[in-house]
C-alpha cells in the first residue's frame, strides 16, 4: 500500500524513516510547505516522494498521516476523507473545535473512511476508552515540561510569562481541557486524546507547569469511575529533533502503522 504523510518535521520525519523498512508499504507521498525540506527527505529515504498536492494523488493512497499542525488537520482532513481514504491524525487538539469534530466524524461515516488517533505521547488510553463505558468522575492531566518545551506562546504572554525565564516549578494553566489545547496547541495534544477516549473537553482538567529542573516531558493522568481508579505517569524523552513534543508521539503513531498495515492488534 501507499501512504502521504503530511509535514516533515520532527514526527514526519521520524515516521518516514521508520516505515521506509515495512515491506507492506510501497511509496511515501511527502508534502510540506517547505519544498526544500520535503526534497531534501525524498534524497535520503528512497521511498519518499515529494508531491506539492495531495489531491492528484488520494486515488493512490490508502492511508494519509498528518503529522504538521492543527491548521494542516483542518485542511487535509476534509480532504482525505471525502476521497474516501483513511487519516491518522497526530494534531488531536483540532477536535476541540466541536463543529470540525461533528463534521469530521460526519464525513468519515458518509465516506466509510477512518479516523486514526494514536495515544501519542501518553499511556493508559486503552484503560480510560475502556471505563468510558461505564461512568467515570474525574479525569485530570497534569502535565509538566522544561522551558525549552514551550515557543513562543500569546497566552503566556498575555499573563507576562515567558517560560524561558522561569526559574522555578511555575504553574502556567488550569483549567478545562478545550482551554489548554486551544492556548498551548504545540504542547498539549495529549489532553484532546483523553478528552475523547474519556469525559470530554469540558470535563477533563488539565494543569500544565513548568519546571526547569525536570529533563523530561511528564504526564500524569489519573482518572475514577465505577471501574475503579486509573494512576498513569509517563516521562517522555523530547524528541531530538523538537522539544516541544516527546519521542513517544512519533513511535506511537509508527506504532499505528504497523496496526493498520498489518493484521494483528494488540491492547485494542
Amino acid at each position: 500500500m501507499n501512504i502521504c504523510v503530511i509535514g516533515c518535521g520532527a514526527i514526519g520525519t521520524t515516521i518516514a524513516r521508520a516505515v521506509e523498512p515495512m515491506q507492506d508499504i510501497a511509496t511515501i507521498y511527502l508534502t510540506d510547505r517547505s519544498k526544500e525540506c520535503a526534497t531534501r527527505l525524498q534524497e535520503k529515504i528512497p521511498k519518499v516522494k515529494y508531491v506539492p498536492d495531495i489531491l492528484p494523488i488520494l486515488n493512490d493512497v490508502k492511508l494519509v498521516v498528518e503529522a504538521a499542525s492543527q491548521d494542516a488537520a483542518r485542511y487535509y482532513a476534509p480532504l482525505a476523507l471525502s476521497a474516501g481514504v483513511d487519516i491518522l491524525i497526530m494534531s488531536i487538539g483540532v477536535f476541540q473545535d466541536e463543529e470540525f469534530q461533528r463534521d469530521a466524524f460526519k464525513l468519515a461515516k458518509r465516506k466509510s473512511a477512518k479516523i486514526f488517533l494514536p495515544s501519542g505521547a501518553i499511556g493508559g488510553i486503552d484503560a480510560l476508552s475502556a471505563a468510558s463505558l461505564e461512568e467515570i468522575s474525574e479525569v485530570t492531566l497534569t502535565t509538566t515540561k522544561p522551558p525549552s518545551a514551550f515557543g513562543p506562546n500569546a497566552y503566556l504572554e498575555s499573563k507576562g510569562i515567558k517560560a524561558s525565564e522561569v526559574r522555578e516549578r511555575t504553574e502556567l494553566f488550569a483549567g478545562s481541557a478545550r482551554e489548554a489545547v486551544r492556548h498551548f496547541p504545540q504542547n498539549i495534544n495529549v489532553a484532546a486524546t483523553i478528552s475523547l477516549a474519556g469525559i470530554g473537553f469540558e470535563k477533563t482538567m488539565i494543569r500544565i507547569v513548568c519546571d526547569p529542573q525536570v529533563q523530561t516531558n511528564e504526564h500524569h493522568l489519573k482518572a475514577k469511575g465505577k471501574f475503579g481508579e486509573l494512576d498513569v505517569v509517563t516521562r517522555n524523552v523530547p524528541s531530538p529533533r523538537n522539544p516541544k513534543t516527546s519521542y513517544l508521539a512519533a513511535l506511537s503513531a509508527i506504532s499505528a502503522i504497523r496496526k493498520i498495515t498489518g493484521h494483528v492488534w494488540v491492547g485494542v
